[in-house]
């Protein structure tokens, strides 16, 4: 696990803004963040005129690679939008007039290299605006934090474990709900994130994005793949919940020109408390915060948190 993740990294952009007059929109608003900054990416340039949008699309592995069709027709891009702080009103967003609001773009190893590119692609967005009628938006300032480079603690360096707490900050779905049921084990769990299944998620989005993101393209095949993350994920199994406080939510994608039906994502939010987790699990964890974990992290779902959650010491009795 170790050699599939060592060249792995993220970068963060920290963007605050404003809006000099109230906005207020009936959708998600990390599905208007990502489908108006895909629009203004069309616009931005490199030097050889070929646009930050081109370079998002395009799937950075040879036709001989052996996930190159399994992707071809979608892959997870290299950045990703944290609107975890910006307010969220069922079914939409109310911006207020000249409050300072922040967010985060996340971009994912090499696409690191084109951070000037996204960096105007977000003052263009931010320009533009967006609501009904539209508010173009005021940049107050573009942080940039140093690159994370992604830790991996070996399974055999501890037997220690401990109590986490994993918060859900926007809906998490770890894998479809199907109305019909199936014949997997996954279709048994009513949809329930176990931490089993938010590891085994966790882990596959982690290798895939370092085979695309990175110099190193990995296993040679699906088997050598496979059996590192399976044999990273075997104590995973361990983990005991212990509380559970879960809420299953649904967020309404902007619609696509000429169509009345918009998108519905969902996910549970809310909070999760497992006992018996291996302390190893701890620092790939924190790192993957970044990251998000389920479906449609794209359109800002998937975000978490994770808190090491202290045994509390037992109070002297007094009464002696």
């Amino acid at each position: 696990m170790e050699n599939l993740l060592q060249n792995l990294s993220v970068s963060r952009l920290t963007v605050r803004f404003f809006a000099q007059e109230r906005v207020s929109m009936k959708f998600w608003i990390g599905a208007v963040l990502r489908n108006r900054f895909l629009y203004a990416a069309d616009q931005v340039l490199d030097e050889q005129g070929l646009s930050l949008r081109r370079h998002i699309d395009t799937l950075p592995l040879p036709q001989d690679h052996f996930l190159y069709k399994q992707l071809q027709g979608g892959f997870p891009k290299g950045f990703l939008f944290d609107c975890s702080t910006l307010p969220y009103e069922a079914p939409g967003f109310t911006l207020e007039e000249n409050r300072v609001y922040t967010f985060s773009l996340v971009l994912i190893g090499n696409m690191v290299v084109h951070k000037q590119l996204f960096i105007e692609a977000l003052r263009v967005m931010l320009q533009a605006g967006f609501g009904h009628p539209i508010v173009p938006l005021t940049l107050v300032d573009i942080v940039e934090t140093p690159p994370q480079s992604c830790p991996i603690v070996p399974c055999e360096s501890s037997d220690a474990v401990t109590t986490l707490e994993l918060l859900l900050k926007t809906p998490v779905c770890l894998f479809p709900v199907s109305k019909k049921g199936g014949d997997g084990f996954q279709s048994k769990m009513n949809g329930i994130p176990s931490f089993c299944q938010f590891m085994r998620s966790l882990a596959y989005r982690l290798v895939t994005l370092s085979i695309l993101y990175t110099s190193n393209w990995g296993p040679l095949d699906k088997e050598q793949m496979d059996r590192p993350i399976d044999q990273y994920l075997q104590s995973s199994e361990q983990a005991l919940l212990l509380r559970a406080d879960l809420r299953w939510e649904k967020r309404r994608n902007t619609p696509k020109k000429g169509a009345n039906v918009a998108y519905i994502m969902g996910g549970y939010t809310g909070r999760l408390v497992f006992g018996q987790v291996p302390t190893h699990y701890l620092p790939l964890l924190a790192f993957a915060e970044a990251l998000g974990v389920g479906a449609d992290i794209s359109y800002g779902l998937g975000s978490f948190l994770i808190r090491k959650i202290e045994r509390r010491r037992n109070r002297p009795d007094r009464s002696s």
